[in-house]
């Protein structure tokens, strides 16, 4: 694979805005990168967890730290309110 076909694959592009909008009911830009974010740092944290608590527990990462924690609260937010609404019963029109 040659590099210019790595720097980008518009399928998972597509993937991805879905993925979002599944996920948060919205897939708009910011929503996109966070969700990224989301994605990348879940899995570094499953696949080499002392590796991301060393990184974490360095001072100088300490305030993207909370950054990130805040980034996941917002995503399970989003995902909260997602999964409320599409379980609410539908409203009688009359």
């Amino acid at each position: 694979m040659s590099d210019n076909n790595l720097n980008r694959i518009p399928d998972i592009d597509g993937l991805l805005y879905k993925f979002t909008e599944l996920l948060t009911g919205e897939a708009t830009p910011e929503r996109i990168e966070m969700v990224k974010i989301w994605c990348l740092y879940s899995h570094m944290a499953k696949v080499m967890p002392p590796l991301v608590q060393h990184w974490g527990s360095e001072p100088d990462h300490l305030e993207t730290k909370a950054e990130i924690k805040q980034l996941f609260e917002q995503i399970k937010k989003w995902n909260q309110e997602k999964n409320a609404q599409s379980a609410e019963p539908p409203k009688n029109l009359q």
